[in-house]
């Protein structure tokens, strides 16, 4: 998935949501990121980009700049165009955003613009911030116990706002929202829910997809030789099977003879008669084709143990080396 966090000046996406957003990058999610403002009224503009592109670095986040005025960002259109752009451009799934319910003016207004411009996405979720006021009512609790240190590690990239980003506070709120949800020792990040759509969409959705599709010339030509398939019998068919190189059969060569396929293998004088001998050629490329499909199903397992073992040694990775 392409999940896209947007934030009006640089550290809000790491206080919000960065915890969760680091979840989906061990996942093997695309994170992309907006910062409305250059945050000019907090430090100097140059500095605080660098300490947000540094930020970003630690979940691989591509990040976009708005350069709207900090401290008077309007629910504008060339606001709502802006990230409209940003989303279609590059196929947004999930967003995550400030909530409407804040004190800063900012804050309020890319609430409301981002509600507009991810009419489209299936997620859209506003995360928590410290200047929101007590009518914030989230929804959905993320366990981010594992990945809070990444946001940690995040936050004190912002060396010129060290004093304003309150990591240990941070860490309290995380314990407090673990709590609604009776889960002890552990840290959680909140979210008010503005829409969720579920299509029953597996992650390994397209990789199915995909080798259903490889697997089906294999599927035809067994239908085609077996005479499984009713509209097979007694007709003649070339299966047109394009499979790959290591495993190729001509197509032409895989025919159902027009004559009854189940005639006696011997004639009267016991040689084998000429049906018999085409459908000897059919079994050996029956065979072939059951191992290509082997051949590639011990593939597709080999591949998806290899992403487990890769993201169990991710995973192993931040706990070992938090920093």
């Amino acid at each position: 998935m392409n999940v896209l966090a947007i934030g009006a000046h640089p550290d809000d996406i790491e206080m919000g949501c960065f915890a969760t957003l680091a979840k989906h990058y061990f996942d093997g999610d695309k994170i992309f990121g907006v910062m409305i403002t250059n945050g000019e009224l907090g430090g100097d503009v140059g500095v605080r980009r660098r300490e947000q592109e540094d930020s970003a670095k630690e979940i691989d986040m591509k990040l976009f700049f708005g350069n709207f005025p900090d401290g008077d960002v309007r629910e504008s259109g060339s606001l709502v165009t802006f990230l409209d752009n940003i989303i279609k451009k590059n196929e947004i799934d999930v967003v995550y955003t400030h909530s409407e319910k804040d004190r800063h003016q900012d804050h309020r207004a890319i609430a409301r613009a981002s509600i507009s411009a991810a009419r489209t996405v299936h997620e859209l979720y506003c995360y928590e911030d410290l200047s929101l006021v007590s009518s914030f009512n989230p929804q959905l609790f993320v366990d981010v116990t594992e990945t809070f240190q990444v946001k940690k590690s995040a936050l004190r990239r912002y060396e010129s706002q060290i004093d304003r980003t309150f990591i240990e506070g941070l860490e309290g709120i995380a314990k407090f929202r673990a709590s609604q949800c009776r889960l002890s020792g552990r840290l959680c990040e909140a979210f008010e829910i503005q829409r969720i759509f579920k299509n029953g969409r597996s992650p390994y959705l397209k990789e199915v997809t995909e080798a259903k599709i490889q697997n089906r010339p294999y599927k035809n030509a067994f239908s085609a030789i077996t005479g499984e398939n009713e509209t097979y019998k007694d007709r003649m068919y070339t299966v047109n099977a394009k499979l790959s190189k290591e495993n190729s059969l001509d197509p032409k060569s895989i025919i159902l003879p027009i004559e009854n396929h189940l005639t006696p293998i011997n004639d009267k004088y016991g040689h084998k008669t000429k049906n018999d001998s085409k459908r000897t050629k059919n079994k050996k490329e029956l065979s072939e084709i059951k191992n290509a499909i082997a051949a590639y199903k011990n593939e597709l397992n080999s591949l998806r143990k290899d992403l487990d073992a890769f993201r169990r040694n991710q995973n192993n990775a931040l706990l070992n080396n938090p920093e």
